[in-house]
């Protein structure tokens, strides 16, 4: 019954109706997207006139980037489409979190935590399973979150980090068993929730990713070097206790993390372009943008957000000029 109520295993719906729920899994994905590029862009803009409004808008566009990078790939991640309207109840159930949240209501985000999680079931067996834990120990926190940092930590930099753990183990060919990410799901469960300082909550669960994966991926490639950088910031969290901005040790990692491997390799999916040629120096952008922004120093930290909304229209430019391959008639 629950099969029947939230997916179709993949190839074993009727075929219309599992056309049309890749469509609007599909179009969820470009809306968030979409949602993603505004609240950061108008986000970048917004320190001159309010600093909580900032950090509003860049929360809600790191969870709408992820939302809809995630969200693309759940098929592949769970084996199963979720069915009609359910990819639309999800948005709405977004954006009622997203208004509740700026309106500072509790929970606000339950309802779209509960059912992502719920959609993810079919995942929680199989070789997906560990990557797909974390990423929903990262929506049971985005459930429980208020504050910008234990949004962020929550659902983005869960994501994140199970992206990760899924390239790093094919890349390197390593076998992450349940056991250990249970381990390691329980122990980022514990921090983002516990009253340590976040600088601290934020070192020990990146630490304790790193553990989990055994290090790093070393190569040329820039996914190898750009995530390492990523990977690395959120260590330097405790500097906040010198007087540096510890929670943008955290969010500079993973727009780090953002131009290392998903823009360059999930985002021209979610408009069906073909992927561009990217430059192996895309990830200095951000890490750039990083060195400056964490100077506190007000004309490096505008000349950071200029970095970052020029790099947001390159790669914009780069993908919408690229070939497209659009969807064909229903069957």
């Amino acid at each position: 019954m629950q099969n029947e109520l939230l997916w179709y295993r993949i190839g074993k719906g009727p075929q219309r109706e599992y056309y049309l729920a890749n469509l609007d899994l599909i179009r969820v994905s470009q809306i968030a997207l979409a949602l993603s590029f505004a609240f950061f862009m108008a986000g970048l803009a917004a320190p001159h006139f309010s600093t909580s409004l900032h950090g509003d808008l860049m929360t809600l566009g790191l969870l709408s980037f992820y939302l809809s990078v995630m969200y693309l790939q759940h098929p592949a991640f769970t084996n199963a489409m979720p069915r009609r309207p359910l990819s639309y109840i999800l948005l709405a159930l977004f954006a009622l979190g997203a208004a509740g949240w700026l309106l500072r209501a509790p929970l606000a985000w339950a309802p779209f935590s509960a059912l992502y999680i719920a959609l993810y079931i079919p995942g929680f067996k199989g070789r997906n399973a560990p990557p797909n834990l974390i990423t929903a120990a990262g929506l049971a926190a985005l459930a429980l979150a208020a504050s910008p940092w234990r949004i962020v930590m929550a659902f983005p930099a869960a994501s994140a980090m199970s992206l990760m753990m899924r390239v790093d183990s094919a890349k390197r060919r390593l076998r992450i068993g349940i056991a250990p990410t249970a381990a390691f799901v329980a122990a980022y469960l514990v921090l983002v929730c516990s009253p340590l300082p976040a600088p601290i909550s934020t070192a020990l669960i990146f630490t304790s990713f790193i553990a989990l994966t055994r290090g790093f991926y070393l190569a040329k490639e820039p996914y190898a070097w750009g995530t390492a950088v990523g990977r690395s910031l959120p260590l330097l969290a405790p500097l906040g206790f010198l007087g540096l901005s510890a929670d943008h040790f955290l969010y500079m990692g993973i727009s780090v993390i953002m131009f290392s491997l998903c823009i360059p390799w999930f985002v021209p999916s979610v408009f069906l372009r073909q992927v561009p040629r990217w430059p192996n120096l895309l990830p200095l952008l951000p890490i750039t943008a990083s060195a400056l922004r964490l100077t506190n120093y007000p004309p490096l930290v505008a000349a950071s957000a200029l970095l970052l909304i020029g790099g947001g229209v390159y790669v914009a430019a780069a993908i919408l000029r690229e070939r497209a391959f659009p969807f064909g008639p229903p069957p």
